[in-house]
Order: C-alpha cells, then sequence, then structure tokens
C-alpha cells in the first residue's frame, strides 16, 4: 500500500469530522434558529433534513465516485458542502432553507464516502480498523468541538453557527496539500479477489449502522428541549452536554478495535445496542436527576463508539474495490436515513418519557438480535471443526 503523511491523515479525519457536524452544528441554537425562519413546529427538519439529502443523492455520490474517484469526489464534496452551508444565512423564505439543507446532505454524501474510500485506499486489514477507528473518533471530536462552538456563537446570534460550514474549505485545502492525488489509480489487484458471498453480506451491517444512528439522533433532537424543560439550561449549557457525549463516543471508539479482538464484530455490535438501550432507560425514568442525565450521556455515548465506525469499518471488509464506493454510499445513506427516522420517532409522542422507552426497546431487541447471530457463528465454526 501507498503511504500517507500523518498531515493526510489529518485532513482525512478533518473532512470526516463534517459529516456529524451537517446537522449537529446549529443544534444548539435550534430554538432561536427555527424561530428566526418561523419554523417552530419543525425545528428538528432544520437538523434532520441534511440527511434527507444524503439518502437522496447517496446512489449519485456513489456513482460519482466510481466515475471519477475518490480524491476529486471529496474536493467537490467539500467546496459544495461550505458553499451551501453558508448560504442558509442569506435565505428568508423557509422553503428554500428546507431545500439548502436537503442539498447540504448531497454535498455530505460525496464528502462521507470519499473520505472513508480513500482511508480504505491507504490501509488495509487491522491498520485499517485501527484508522476506521480514528475516523470515528474524529467525528465524534468535531462533534464536541462544533457542538460547543455551535452553542457559543448561538448565544451571540442565530445566524452564527452556520459559520462553522465553512471549515470544509479548510478540509479541502488540507487535502490539495497532503493526500496524494493519484493514489486511485495505483490500487493494488489484489483488492479486486474477494469473495462473492462475503460481498453480498453487507446488509445486516447496513441495518446495524441505520438503527445506530437513529437511536443516537433521537437524543441529539430531543436532549435540548428536555434539558430546557427539566434543568433551565441555555444554548451554551447543552452544547457542552451534547459535546460530553461526543467525548465518551471519542473514547469508546479508541478502544473499539480492542474490544472486536476479543469479543468479535457482531457481538460488539450487540454491546453497543445494549448500552443505547441503558441510556435511554436511565433518561426515561430519571428526569429530575442531572447527575443521571450524565450517566446517560456515557451510556450513549459508548453506544456510539461501538457501532458507527464498526459499522464503517465491516462495510469496507465486505467489499471489493470495485463495488466498495457502491457500498460506502449505501453505508451513508443508513447512517443518514437514521437521522432523518428521527425525526419521525420524536413525533410519534409529545412525551419524550414515551419516545425514550420506545428507543430502549429497540436497542433491546437489536442488541440480543447480534448476540444470537454470533452465538450460531460460533456454533457452526465449532461444528465444522469437529467434522
Amino acid at each position: 500500500m501507498n503511504s500517507i503523511s500523518k498531515l493526510g491523515v489529518f485532513a482525512l479525519m478533518l473532512a470526516a469530522s463534517l459529516t456529524i457536524m451537517v446537522g449537529s452544528a446549529i443544534t444548539p441554537a435550534l430554538l432561536e434558529i427555527s424561530t428566526h425562519y418561523g419554523v417552530t413546529n419543525q425545528a428538528t427538519w432544520l437538523t434532520t433534513l441534511p440527511a434527507l439529502g444524503v439518502v437522496l443523492f447517496a446512489p449519485f455520490a456513489g456513482k460519482l465516485i466510481h466515475k471519477i474517484g475518490n480524491y476529486k469526489a471529496i474536493c467537490i464534496g467539500l467546496l459544495l458542502y461550505g458553499a451551501i452551508g453558508i448560504s442558509a444565512i442569506w435565505i428568508d423564505n423557509h422553503l428554500l432553507v428546507f431545500a439548502d439543507r436537503i442539498l447540504l446532505g448531497a454535498a455530505t454524501a460525496i464528502t462521507m464516502a470519499a473520505s472513508t474510500g480513500l482511508l480504505a485506499d491507504f490501509f488495509e486489514g487491522e491498520k485499517r480498523l485501527k484508522m476506521v477507528a480514528l475516523q470515528g473518533m474524529s467525528i465524534e471530536a468535531g462533534g464536541i468541538i462544533f457542538l460547543s462552538l455551535g452553542g457559543i456563537l448561538g448565544s451571540i446570534g442565530w445566524q452564527w453557527p452556520f459559520l462553522l460550514y465553512l471549515i470544509s474549505w479548510i478540509a479541502f485545502i488540507f487535502i490539495l496539500l497532503f493526500v496524494p492525488s493519484h493514489k486511485d489509480l495505483q490500487m493494488e489487484t489484489t483488492e479486486d479477489v474477494v469473495d462473492s458471498k462475503q460481498v453480498e453480506k453487507v446488509w445486516p451491517i447496513l441495518v446495524a449502522a441505520l438503527l445506530a444512528m437513529t437511536m443516537f439522533f433521537v437524543g441529539f433532537i430531543t436532549l435540548p428541549f428536555y434539558l430546557t424543560d427539566h434543568f433551565g439550561l441555555n444554548a451554551a449549557g447543552i452544547g457542552y452536554l451534547l459535546a460530553s457525549i461526543s467525548f465518551v463516543a471519542v473514547l469508546s471508539a479508541s478502544i473499539m478495535p480492542k474490544v472486536v479482538n476479543r469479543m468479535t464484530d457482531y457481538y460488539t455490535l450487540g454491546t453497543g445496542f445494549s448500552l443505547f438501550a441503558g441510556g435511554f432507560l436511565i433518561l426515561a425514568f430519571t428526569q429530575e436527576f442531572f447527575l443521571f442525565v450524565i450517566l446517560a450521556a456515557i451510556f450513549i455515548g459508548f453506544g456510539f463508539g461501538f457501532t458507527i465506525p464498526l459499522a464503517n469499518h465491516m462495510v469496507v471488509e465486505k467489499s471489493s474495490f470495485t463495488n466498495r464506493g457502491k457500498n460506502l454510499a449505501y453505508y451513508s445513506s443508513a447512517v443518514f436515513l437514521g437521522q432523518f427516522l428521527s425525526s419521525f420517532i420524536e413525533g410519534l409522542s409529545d412525551k419524550l418519557f414515551v419516545i425514550y422507552l420506545l428507543v430502549a426497546g429497540v436497542g433491546c431487541i437489536t442488541s440480543l438480535t447480534y448476540f444470537i447471530t454470533t452465538r450460531r457463528k460460533r456454533a457452526s465454526k465449532t461444528d465444522s471443526i469437529q467434522v
């Protein structure tokens, strides 16, 4: 595999960190922004419509990457990301704002799939798992920084959090300077030799990514209202609490490769979903104690770190070089479809208690499913060895 400098890796991690920011950067100031646009009843759409854009444009992103390569695609994605993200400041019509947020999702789909594709180009095996884990850490580290900044900027004025989208142009400059542009043409031919059965088994991972991001984002879009109603926190305080979830996710993603080596990938996924379930159960039953909210944040953060980065790696490992771009686009679509579906989950009831119980139940069922899958795989391996 061709080498890439540490600054090149940093450039890819910076680009990856923008994916979680697409909706969450404005979350701490969501109430103020939705009031400005006159969409207080559809406030959560401002954070979730970019996810719909990713879902709609993910197939296009996959075709674009296959046609022009990961390098050119990520450059296009980063330029569009900044331009579309910042333009919302000057839009007055709420329908045009919604359209702008959907187009921002299109830029995100290209950026997300291409950044992971470049990592897969430069690394393989255990190193690739570590890099994807580092990517997950970078995404959540970006969450820590961007959510905190979003809260601070939101305290100054409703429009200021949108300036964060211009960080994509900084990432674009770093890509040009430090990431080799010829890598797509120098992939080793061994990458094309993958068991066809292995390549086909991507859908269980996509389901895991969809459910994990749905649960994670339900927390993100409901906690601002939860924290305001029960504890009277302002935009800055909400930003810090949401950033703490991202901080925990960074820590959990850092240890995820070691957990996988000990417990297998599907068992780790099951553990992540059980942690999600625990976090939402705590939120449902401890609405008067802020310390328990912090504990729930820790559980949810670990749930993210044990699911989303791992699912990303598993998609790469079960793909060939020829269909990797397409499968990563499907992964992006699954992740952001989860974000988009979170709005519907949030709208099922006006009582957060009911929503949190529902999410916890889904987490329990999903964790059991992956635990059972792991046991069956171990049993089948044992039987084959005995035969």
